[in-house]
């Protein structure tokens, strides 16, 4: 396997080159210049520069070597291995190691290695193009501007001539489609706020939820005695010269449901009982005393005992 090729392949690729126990090959770059004579930028120059201590090691090499080989690269750093031994043992012994195309390797007093650059090797990139104006651009550009001032014409007023100045016009027709199209603006804006405050005032008010027909009982934690001489809030003051009537202030299909609900508001100081209409019906009742508005007392019973619900008068 000619490793010595592959030196030459890599170092010319990536720029840089290192060979165990021998040092680095790096080419260097000299910068591009303006050359004034050509006006042209010349093209950067480079230069193989040999470093014998220190380098970079990784397996960049040999998976380079193993990728053109087709061969593992463990099986790739072992050629590069024997090769540079070899180059050492050469080196000591007088011999030049070559790297076709680059250069050659040679010993020195004290195990010191030197290299010389091939002197046919030129390695160049490539040149940066500059830009310059054609010279018939330039002359274009020179008559266009002498055209123009040639056609110009700058005329003095006469002695008896009056100048008149007129006062700034003002553009009615801009002015008014901007004023138009502010109004536009404000239009929609309120439109939309007021459609939102409708969507909003308009929505359905959710009823305080009814008394349902299951309820749980009654805590069982000791209550105060209630105040049988309380009346309740809203709740109507009989009259001694009105009429009585029984208000139902609910309605169960099942006799136990309504007598615990009577019971619960006993327990509260209400006055009410259970009236059975007929085997499916049960209603808990008030009695109330009213001279003659009936509407007025079942509007107040029901918002306080069933709101939402059904109210009415049974007897």
């Amino acid at each position: 396997m000619d490793i010595a090729k592959y030196v030459g392949l890599f170092l010319l690729k990536n720029e840089y080159c290192f060979m165990p126990g021998i040092g680095s090959l790096q080419i260097e770059k000299t910068p591009s210049v303006y050359d004034k004579d050509t006006q042209k930028m010349t093209a950067p120059s480079y230069e193989v520069k040999y470093r014998q201590a220190g380098g970079s090691i990784d397996d960049s090499f040999a998976n380079f070597i193993a990728n053109n080989e087709r061969i593992s690269i463990a099986h790739a750093a072992n050629h590069l291995k024997d090769f540079c031994s070899r180059a050492r043992v050469d080196l000591r012994e007088g011999r030049e190691v070559v790297i076709p195309g680059i250069g050659k390797f040679t010993g020195g007093s004290n195990e010191a290695i030197h290299f010389a650059t091939d002197p046919h090797l030129h390695i160049e990139g490539k040149a940066i193009p500059f830009f310059k104006n054609s010279v018939s651009v330039d002359q274009k550009k020179e008559e266009a501007i002498s055209n123009i001032i040639e056609r110009t014409t700058i005329r003095e007023p006469k002695a008896d001539e009056e100048i008149e100045y007129k006062a700034p016009s003002v553009n009615w027709g801009k002015i008014l489609a901007l004023v138009a199209i502010l109004l536009v603006v404000i239009g929609g804006i309120i439109f939309v706020f007021w459609y939102m405050n409708k969507d909003k005032s308009n929505a359905p008010v959710t009823p305080p939820e009814t008394v349902q027909e299951a309820e749980t009982p009654p805590a069982t934690t000791a209550q105060p005695a209630p105040d049988t001489t309380a009346v309740p809030v809203d709740a109507p003051v009989a009259n001694a010269g009105g009429t009585t009537y029984k208000v139902a202030l609910q309605q169960y299909t099942a006799r136990e449901k309504a007598e615990s609900r009577v019971a619960k508001l006993q327990s509260y100081g209400n006055a009410v009982e259970m009236l059975a209409k007929d085997s499916a019906t049960y209603y808990v009742v008030m009695s109330v005393t009213s001279p003659s508005d009936t509407a007025k007392i079942v509007d107040s019973l029901r918002r306080q005992f069933n709101p939402g619900g059904k109210v009415m008068i049974v007897r």
